[in-house]
């Protein structure tokens, strides 16, 4: 497995935040989401398992079994953070497949680099709205709650659809939008009441546990991505949710 960083994209540093939780616009969301993810890497795994129950782990489960990755084929985990998603890739391509792993935050790729994940794995440090891969190149790419973080979510998908072999699959996993009136309720006390009491008795004071919630907010429904995905030129797109819209999977296929 290699790890390789690229020179740093520059950043400016993140504004103070206000008592009123805002998300930083433009580059300054891109630097201010590049250090908080460093900063809370070493027990972001656990703080997944502990707001979602373990379910996360079954939804990349489905993921990587939706990427439809064989052995052999080249896969690509863009905004792969710790590596479990790409952990699972790795596993499906074999060492005669490739499975790539990008992330700008350095702190979520230590992480990942401590995985046993094989020496088809690679690891890199890039900006997932500025693939560094050839055109075509991957038999699939996955995401994991990753897309809500791009500055630019069409360049995104439109860099996810450029690195795709024709016939290829993309698959996401994000929040969703929880629309049943008792339930949404519920949701919305639990993510943003209970989650981020969660996140800071894990790391006292780290207000990256009010982004979370509140980046889900601009962040488009299913059926919103489903078409911004069709836009870019995908087909058979489809989605499935799960805890009644918390959590959604989108799949869509580049036409072959």
């Amino acid at each position: 497995m290699r790890l390789l960083q690229p020179p740093q994209r520059p950043t400016t540093q993140p504004p103070n935040q206000p008592m009123a939780f805002e998300i930083p616009q433009a580059d300054k969301k891109y630097a201010y989401v590049q250090s908080k993810f460093t900063e809370i890497a070493q027990r972001y795994d656990l703080f997944n398992d502990l707001i979602t129950q373990g379910f996360h782990r079954l939804w990349k489960n489905e993921v990587v079994r939706l990427a439809g990755v064989r052995a052999g084929d080249q896969a690509l985990d863009i905004c792969c953070g710790t590596g479990d998603i790409l952990q699972r890739l790795a596993q499906a391509v074999g060492p005669q497949g490739q499975a790539v792993g990008l992330d700008f935050s350095a702190g979520m790729l230590q992480v990942a680099a401590s995985r046993n994940l094989g020496d088809q794995t690679q690891i890199l440090q890039g900006d997932a709205q500025a693939l560094p891969f050839h055109d075509g190149q991957f038999n699939a790419v996955t995401v994991g709650y990753g897309l809500r973080n791009l500055v630019d979510l069409h360049q995104g998908l439109s860099e996810v659809y450029r690195v795709l072999k024709p016939g290829g699959r993309f698959v996401s996993l994000d929040l969703g939008k929880v629309t049943m009136p008792v339930v949404k309720q519920l949701f919305h006390f639990y993510f943003f009441t209970v989650v981020p009491l969660i996140g800071k008795a894990l790391y006292p004071g780290e207000d990256m546990f009010d982004y979370f919630p509140h980046s889900s907010l601009s962040y488009p429904g299913p059926e919103a991505l489903k078409q911004m995905l069709e836009e870019v030129g995908f087909t058979q797109v489809s989605f499935k949710n799960y805890h009644f819209g918390g959590s959604v999977i989108h799949l869509a296929l580049k036409p072959g």
